[in-house]
């Protein structure tokens, strides 16, 4: 059994160790990519696909096809486009294998079955929850991004360029996530895909952004319809300016009550690890008889008092 644990816990730290590895590159490499994309012309025929994901399943074909075929991890490997992460499918179910694996051993060590368990769970889903947490903030970057963006190619439909030619002008002048969305838009209308569908593609990779979907649509019904698309795109601006000013105004006004909501949240827990911490007895009447009742009482409480914070601080806008 001792043998068992200490491979279990080698695994986990060489698991780590990869962790922390490639996220240090990745944080070292980031500032040296931005400043290639920087450099490099999107619509040179020498980089037609530098914007476009590769090796999105895995780096071994074999392994690729094998991942591909099993038909289960297609919204994972979208849900890795749509942050444009450099990870593959194959690196994210290794890193959530030794998440799961460390928390496994960490239980193990401690004699403690349930918590194992738990820790293992909390292994599996943790990974997931960091993937989409990203997702949700890069969405919010390129919204913020976006009104910079639509009055740069107002401007430049202005100039006499073609719509087309302004998403180039975007994907070299603007800052990424914004640039590299546009990038891909401009490059699939270069490989043959129609410009009202690369557009809606654009806005399928970042889902629930309700502010691209607003350019994804204005282009469609000016291709249909026709009007001043110069006018639509600088009031969308204007418009998306105005909210963001709106937004930033109502999140210092409820700040105060955030950090309230916070610090009330955490106070009971901060209090029982002390209290753990200085007598552990003192918390082992909350394991049986009345105590367990007490402790479910007090649980549900918590957790209907956050809810009901949570209800007061959102305001609809």
């Amino acid at each position: 059994m001792t043998r068992l644990i200490f491979l279990v816990l080698v695994v986990a730290a060489l698991a780590l160790a990869e962790t922390v590895y490639y996220a240090a590159r990745y944080v070292s490499e980031r500032r040296a990519d931005e400043l290639k994309r920087r450099l490099r012309q999107v619509g040179d025929a020498s980089q037609t696909g530098n914007f476009l994901r590769q090796h999105s399943w895995a780096r071994s074909p074999a392994v690729a096809r094998f991942l591909e075929g099993l038909g289960l991890l297609g919204s994972l490997e979208r849900l890795l486009g749509q942050i444009d992460s450099r990870l593959t499918v194959a690196k994210v179910l290794v890193i959530v294998g030794a998440a799961a694996a460390g928390g496994v051993a960490v239980g193990a060590v401690l004699h403690n079955l349930p918590l194992a368990c738990a820790l293992g769970v909390a292994g599996l889903l943790v990974p997931f929850v960091f993937v989409v947490g990203a997702r949700s903030k890069r969405s919010a970057r390129i919204s913020a991004q976006l009104p910079d963006a639509l009055e740069m190619i107002a401007r430049s439909l202005k100039a006499g360029y073609a719509l087309p030619a302004t998403f180039k002008l975007v994907a070299t002048e603007c800052p990424p996530p914004v640039a590299i969305e546009f990038a891909r838009a401009f490059e699939q209308q270069q490989l043959g895909v129609g410009f009202e569908q690369a557009v809606l593609n654009m806005t399928d990779r970042v889902p629930r952004n309700l502010d691209l979907r607003l350019l994804g649509l204005a282009v469609v019904i000016q291709k249909e319809t026709g009007g001043n698309l110069v006018e639509v795109l600088e009031t969308i601006a204007s418009t998306l300016r105005e909210r963001f000013s709106f937004v930033s105004k109502l999140r210092s006004l409820t700040a105060e009550g955030k950090v309230s909501a916070f610090i009330l949240g955490a106070l009971p827990f901060c209090v029982a690890f002390l209290v753990l911490v200085i007598n552990p007895a003192y918390l082992t009447e909350l394991t049986h008889g009345l105590g367990r009742m007490f402790l479910i009482g007090s649980i549900v409480s918590w957790a209907l008092g956050m809810l009901w914070i949570r209800n007061l601080l959102k305001v609809e806008y």
